[in-house]
């Protein structure tokens, strides 16, 4: 399989990806080597862990934290860091762009990413998996990736494809630089006209921003649906919300039927058994719990998404609502959802924006046509 199939097709950018591949294999053999440079890692988490496994560190790296120390190794300042060093930033998620360049304005200090430095350890070092399981997936599903690109109503959506792609399957996060964090807007593209009278349904409602957000772009609305099934975010929901009109608060979460699901409590993810953080949620359809017509509904759902969507397909077939989707949880996502979706009704135009320097927040837009 080659992982260079939505990019880097032209020989001159293959040249320079194998290129950014044997700087990351030479970091990589310098860092876990015999160097008598001093060794740091930017942030403190599981891929800091994973790399103070390997290496005898000098120090993390934690601007935030008021800790002198962790693991037994001091923590330091960036402006601690002395010249001739070697830093790997762990930072992955939001903002791994601002924290690579904050390591680059360091005079004399050698540092690359952690996705970069994972992919050249050839396995030794876990990759971040959003990465690991993109790249499993499209190696199982590549035809469905190439019919997902092919589906978007704009150039925009493949260009914004193409770049999450070539980070996600070549760990190169350089494909982000085009992006920032703008989650601030990021479920409300000039694309999505709002119209007085609109039906909103906020699926994972969680910090209640998105509601909030909608109502204050859309004051003429006729009514808002937030599901949350966690009763302390519904709660902060219910307070913070209180001043606004006709909110029909579902202390649940959406799924294809009436049930009750066994979840990690950080990711959302159904579990088998019970486990440490695992919590029990009540969730259901949409298609039971609202028999109104809805006109715009947002979904941010991790692990019950594709069901979630099964649960709403008489609302999708008879109220053809606008939908916006984060499908950044699961890789299958990517294809899964515009196949659940267009399989009920093919009359929409299909849109992706991302809100992230890196891989979460990327949202798939469903416009009626």
């Amino acid at each position: 399989m080659s992982r260079l199939i939505f990019i880097d097709t032209h020989q001159g950018r293959t040249m320079k990806q194998l290129s950014l591949k044997a700087h990351a294999a030479a970091f990589h053999a310098e860092f876990f080597g015999n160097t008598t440079q001093k060794r740091y890692v930017l942030g403190i988490n599981e891929f800091a862990d994973a790399v103070a496994n390997k290496a005898k560190l000098n120090g993390f790296i934690d601007e935030y934290t008021t800790a002198t120390e962790y693991r037994g190794i001091p923590i330091v300042k960036l402006s601690d860091v002395p010249a001739g060093s070697m830093v790997i930033s762990t930072v992955t998620q939001a903002r791994p762009k601002t924290a690579m360049n904050k390591l680059l304005e360091l005079k004399g200090v050698l540092s690359m990413d952690y996705f970069a430095v994972a992919d050249a350890s050839h396995f030794q070092l876990p990759q971040v998996p959003a990465l690991a399981e993109t790249q499993k997936e499209y190696a199982a599903h590549s035809e469905k990736f190439e019919w997902v690109r092919e589906l978007f109503a704009d150039q925009e959506s493949r260009e914004v494809f193409n770049r999450i792609m070539e980070f996600r399957l070549n760990a190169n996060l350089r494909a982000m630089r085009f992006f920032n964090c703008t989650a601030d807007h990021q479920y409300f593209e000039p694309f999505v006209k709002l119209i007085p009278g609109e039906v909103f349904v906020d699926g994972g409602g969680f910090d209640d921003y998105t509601s909030e957000e909608f109502m204050t772009r859309c004051p003429q609305y006729q009514r808002v649906h937030f599901f949350e099934p966690t009763n302390s975010k519904l709660d902060a929901a219910k307070t913070r919300l209180a001043a606004h009109r006709d909110i029909e608060f579902h202390p649940l979460g959406l799924f294809e039927s009436k049930q009750t699901l066994l979840c990690d409590a950080s990711t959302g993810s159904v579990c088998k058994v019970s486990k440490n953080g695992s919590v029990n949620i009540d969730v259901d359809s949409l298609d039971n719990c609202v028999t109104e017509s809805v006109s715009f509904i947002k979904l941010d759902l991790e692990g019950t998404l594709s069901k979630a969507l099964v649960g709403m397909k008489w609302h999708i077939q008879e109220d053809h609502p606008k939908l916006v989707v984060a499908v950044h949880h699961d890789p299958a996502h990517f294809w899964q959802v515009p196949e659940l979706v267009l399989g009920v009704r093919d009359d929409y135009k299909v849109y992706l924006r991302h809100y992230s320097e890196g891989w979460t927040k990327t949202v798939m837009f469903f416009i009626p046509v």
